[in-house]
């Protein structure tokens, strides 16, 4: 099992607890910490032994990596891991008590090499009103809310589904699969550095479709999101269209488009989003409003990633890489100077 984190070890505290609690637990856990300031990482020497002991059960592997985002957190945790099947999740969920046994039962079929299951909302405070209105269905039934990670099929036992349906807060791969795929794709990114942000596990998933591989959903797997306060606002759901934008675009050039700005595809992904949020029942006298604001948002971010892009050739090239397993950021050109975001 696999956590990365970019957070201290105390806020992990819930997680833990939850794995310790399983009757089913997994063989090791590996922790991966990044981007931390210095003050958290001299917070957290006082905390390693406290959560070594503790959680001894989870034969815990605890490491730090330099480079920040949740790619270097992934594929660190790889090379530090020894099982044949890996499992990813975040580091703000908490499961059920059967969650990994059910999780791995899936994988008694060779045939499959992905799986997920629910993952419902453990929310902070009591959501806006306009929030239930964002559930949009699911090809499968069932329903999601991609913007908080937010997943649940109508099922009462394993199904097929689309590989992109497996999220990265609950995200079972088997090793050979991951590494003949090249792993996941950049993802989560600091903000100083979002020029590097890709699709994430979307990228790795796609692959994996093409290759005609399956996935299997287990209603039973169920883990619980937390959803702080600051993600039940506006702001949070346009800051997520900004990202959305920038994601497309980095898709949108391995798939062999050329990265030039105001073409027509570039028009046709900004109106889909568009048609996206026209499909959410706002209430009437914000309809316009949050339509502009977020379509507005989603072009931002995928025009930022566009002129990054088109001004690098360095950054063109990390976009088209073939995997990511190694996933230090390459020096940009000298003169390499990211619009702001």
């Amino acid at each position: 099992m696999i956590i990365p984190t970019a957070n201290t070890l105390r806020c992990l505290d819930p997680t833990l607890q939850s794995l310790a609690s399983l009757a089913d637990r997994p063989e090791d856990v590996v922790v991966v910490q990044n981007g931390l300031n210095e003050q958290a990482r001299l917070a957290d020497r006082v905390d390693y032994d406290r959560v070594a002991q503790q959680y001894d059960c989870l034969h815990l592997k605890i490491v730090y990596d330099e480079v920040p985002g949740l790619l270097s957190g992934r594929h660190r945790g790889v090379q530090e891991s020894r099982g044949d099947l890996l499992v990813f999740i975040d580091d703000d969920i908490t499961v059920s008590s059967d969650w990994l046994t059910e999780l791995s039962s899936v994988f008694n079929d060779a045939e499959v090499v992905l799986a997920t299951g629910p993952s419902l909302p453990a929310f902070e405070i009591e959501p806006p009103a306009w929030l239930p209105q964002c559930w949009r269905p699911t090809p499968c039934g069932g329903r999601q809310l991609a913007q908080l990670s937010l997943l649940e099929l109508n099922t009462a036992a394993p199904v097929e589904i689309d590989t992109d349906l497996v999220w990265g807060l609950n995200y079972a791969i088997r090793r050979h699969t991951l590494l003949q795929h090249g792993g996941f794709h950049p993802d989560c990114v600091p903000k100083s550095l979002q020029h590097f942000q890709g699709d994430g596990e979307t990228g790795l998933s796609r692959k994996i479709d093409a290759a005609g591989e399956r996935a299997v959903y287990n209603p039973a797997a169920l883990v619980f999101h937390h959803i702080g306060q600051e993600r039940l606002t506006l702001d949070y759901f346009a800051q997520r269209a900004f990202y959305q934008g920038v994601c497309d675009s980095y898709t949108q050039i391995r798939d062999g488009e050329h990265p030039t700005l105001d073409s027509a595809a570039d028009a046709s992904a900004a109106r889909r989003w568009l048609r996206h949020w026209r499909r959410i029942l706002w209430p009437p006298e914000e309809l316009d409003d949050l339509q502009a604001r977020f379509a507005l948002a989603y072009r931002r971010g995928f025009d930022f990633h566009r002129v990054c892009v088109q001004s690098s050739p360095t950054l063109l090239e990390w976009v088209r890489r073939q995997n990511y397993l190694d996933y230090a950021y390459p020096t940009l050109e000298p003169d390499f100077k990211a619009p702001p975001s």
